[in-house]
Formats: C-alpha cells, structure tokens, sequence
C-alpha cells in the first residue's frame, strides 16, 4: 500500500513538472518526441513546409461612433405649431421634398399688413417724387424759394425711406412666411425626428437629423502616443458589432490638433454602404503599428489535445512529435509559434 502510495506521488508531479516544461518551450530542447518513425529510403512525407521567419505588426484597436460626413440638423427659423409633418426616420426624401409645415396665420397677418403700408409708403412717395421733380424748374425760374425746393426735397427723402423700410418689412414677413415650409436641403436619409404634429416649433429647436447615405465614416480618438502611426491613407479595419459588418479601408482624414482633455487626436475612415449601417452605430478601428519578425508555420501542420498543440517535425530522416505553443493567427493561413520551433526547421502538413 505505500509503495503504491508512493509511485501515485511520483506520477503526479511528473505529470506537473511535465505540464510545466511545456508551458515554458521546454521540451524544445529536452523533450523529443513522444512518437519517432524512420523515414524509409525513397520515402518522403506527404507535404512538408519550413518554419520561417515573417515580418508581423502590432496592432492598436479603438473605439467610435458612426458619423455622417454630408448631414444637417433642422431646425426651427420661427415661432409656431407644427401642422404637418410627413416623414419618419427611416424615410429617404428628395431634395426640396416638403419635410413639415408650421402655421403661419401671425404671419399671414403681418404680410397683410405689410403689404398694405407698402401701397401707402408707395403713393406717398409717387407723390412728393412729383412734387420734387416739380420744384426742380420752378426754383431755377425763381418762382419758388431755395427754401421751399428743400422743404420739398426733404419730404421726398422722407417719403423714399419709408417706402424702402415698407418694402424691406415685407420682403422679411415673406421670408418668415416661407420657413414655415420645411424642405429637405439634400437627397438623404431622415435619421432621427424630434418633434410631433402639435408641437411649439421655436427657433433653433432641433426637428429632424437628415444624412446623405454614402458619406458615413467611423469617427474615433486615437491616443497621442500612436499619433506617429496614424496617417491619411494608411488601410485599417472597421468593425460595427451590432450589425456584424467588418470593412477594410483606410483613413480619409487626420485631425492633428490633440484633445487637451483626454489627449487623443481624431481619426475618420469611410465606410462602405451596408443593411442596418446608420450615424450613432458603436464600431472599433483596428490599425498596425510597430514590426516585428516572429516565426510562423501554416497552421494545418497544427495537431491540438485539448490544451496541447503539437507538430510533426522532419529530422535526420525520422518524425518526430513536438510540443509547440502558438500565438497569433497569420495571413495566409499560417500561424504564429511562440515556442517549440527554430527557424527552418521542417513540419510535416496534413
């Protein structure tokens, strides 16, 4: 029974020690394989691929929100009750296409009584216009004073401004008049509506948020610290979670001033049109950074236990297995190997 005991012991802390030495690449160099087989003269491995050296780069994620470059917030240019409004987010509409209506009979009322203080002001002027004209001759034949010509002279600036101002007065209510008529400014997408049929409009209350699809782009704050990373140009992966959309393209601008705040610079990158893809969205921005040279095999030469990742490795005519660790997954289907290989080694590949 101790000896029993004992040899249970025994096995595990081999077992650990050997969990141990594999975490640390130990059986690179200590442990050779659990499995060797000779090679037979004239008998090759199916496929067989080196290990070699390849040039990676770190990478930098951050996080943003989906924001249109050509957009408008409407807004309110008068005072009154919304009457009609004919769209709901969602709606594409056509530039000039009629968005809301706000009642306007103050307005109304007001263009009425501009108007007629315009045909007043109007008469008034024709008339010392005449008169003016009139006393032109007569104070050059001397049938009237140099004092009376400017009396009348006077009354005719009089009665021009006033009929300018009536003028102007009335070209203002008109324009009032016309921002109770709420267009679209471009061909777009109504992204938000903020107010209801009945609602008090006032001036500069937000209505509606119109975007022109096509012009979204992710818009995110980079760390000043990768600022040297982070150029107009340079290619960068989008991902928008909630619509499960990931798109390569590259920055369209760098703002360089920093955030005295939060000291982070403003990046923007285009984004491809896509379902469900709208302003507000949360996505991230993945960009390289500095290079590095890591070993790198592809990665169906692989083998996986559970936790344990093994290769089968070509050496002095035999196979033999080994314990590897990977790391990043590469392009073109290779794989990082953090420990466990060096450099032109030979694995075999299913």
């Amino acid at each position: 029974m101790k000896t029993r005991g004992f040899c249970s012991r025994v096995i595990v802390i081999g077992g650990i020690f050997a969990l141990v030495s594999w975490m640390g690449g130990g059986f690179h160099c200590n442990a050779q394989a659990e499995e060797k087989s000779k090679v037979s003269p004239g008998e090759e491995p199916k496929k067989t691929a080196r290990a070699e050296i390849v040039k990676t780069h770190g990478e930098v994620t951050v996080s943003g929100s989906v924001v249109a470059k050509q957009g408008a917030v409407i807004s309110a240019r008068i005072s009154g009750y919304i009457t009609d409004l004919m769209v709901n987010a969602g709606d594409s509409v056509k530039a000039g296409e009629d968005l809301m209506h706000i009642d306007t009979k103050e307005l109304t009322q007001k263009e009425t009584e501009a108007g007629a203080d315009l045909e007043s002001a109007k008469a008034d002027f024709a008339n010392a216009k005449r008169d003016f004209e009139r006393y032109g001759p007569l104070l050059e034949s001397k049938a009237v004073s140099k004092q009376q010509y400017d009396e009348v002279g006077r009354k005719y600036e009089v009665a021009q401004a006033r009929h300018q101002r009536a003028q102007a007065t009335l070209d203002q209510v008109r324009t009032q008049l016309s921002y109770g008529d709420i267009k679209a400014p471009f061909d777009g997408t109504i992204a938000d509506k903020t107010a209801n049929v009945g609602d008090l409009a006032m001036p500069g209350r937000q209505l509606l948020t119109i975007y022109m699809p096509g012009t979204l782009e992710l818009v995110a704050p980079v760390a000043e610290q990768y600022s040297r990373y982070v150029k107009p140009g340079i290619l960068v992966d989008v991902t928008i979670p909630s619509i499960e959309v990931s798109q390569a393209t590259s920055l369209r601008e760098v703002v360089p001033q920093t955030n005295e705040q939060t000291k982070t610079i403003t990046v923007k990158a285009p984004l491809t049109d896509a379902q469900g893809l709208v302003p507000g969205a949360y996505g991230t921005l993945t960009f390289a950074t500095t290079s590095s040279e890591v070993i790198a095999i592809p990665s169906n030469a692989i083998r996986v236990f559970g936790q344990i990742e093994t290769v089968k490795v070509v050496r002095e005519g035999r196979i033999e297995s080994r314990y590897v660790k990977t790391g990043r997954k590469l392009d073109k289907g290779k794989v990082e190997i953090l420990s466990g290989l060096d450099p032109g080694e030979e694995v075999v590949i299913d």
